[in-house]
């Protein structure tokens, strides 16, 4: 493989990294300029539910368990409570009831929040967090040891 060929690789796994890491802020990006704008409370974990779906398609059915929480957090004085998918983490025991999580609310109407770790590690902000990481991983190094160097077309 040429150096140019290489190079031209290195463009792509950095253009791909780039372009996750954008898509990723933007799927957050209303929760974070919510928590960079002080709307935030901490709220308190009250109610923990599994329900089981019953999933049918294609092949057998099977059954997925879904993991919902209870999130209750105060505003002026105010008490309201927000009910969030806890994805995998409340499956794998990392979430339980007494447990304190940042709420991210909307300056107009703070009954309308979001639990702030469930927007950041949704199923695709975590896919693309992890597809950024190697992007970034393989291709900064390189990038660093080529940027200086000129391009020989090797035969």
């Amino acid at each position: 493989m040429s150096t140019i060929q290489k190079r031209q690789y290195l463009k792509y796994t950095l253009a791909t990294g780039w372009i996750c890491l954008f898509t990723m802020l933007l799927l957050s990006g209303q929760i974070l300029t919510g928590f960079l704008g002080g709307y935030s409370a901490v709220g308190t974990v009250v109610d923990k539910q599994i329900y089981i779906e019953h999933i049918r398609g294609t092949g057998s059915p099977r059954e997925s368990e879904l993991h919902e929480i209870t999130v209750q957090y105060q505003v002026a004085g105010e008490t309201y409570q927000i009910y969030a998918n806890a994805h995998i983490y409340a499956g794998l025991g990392l979430i339980e009831e007494g447990d304190t999580l940042t709420v991210v609310y909307s300056s107009g109407n703070p009954a309308q929040a979001q639990v702030l770790s469930y927007a950041l590690y949704s199923p695709m902000v975590s896919i693309l967090g992890y597809v950024t990481f190697v992007c970034f991983l393989v291709g900064f190094p390189r990038w660093l040891l080529w940027r200086n160097k000129p391009i020989t077309d090797e035969k």
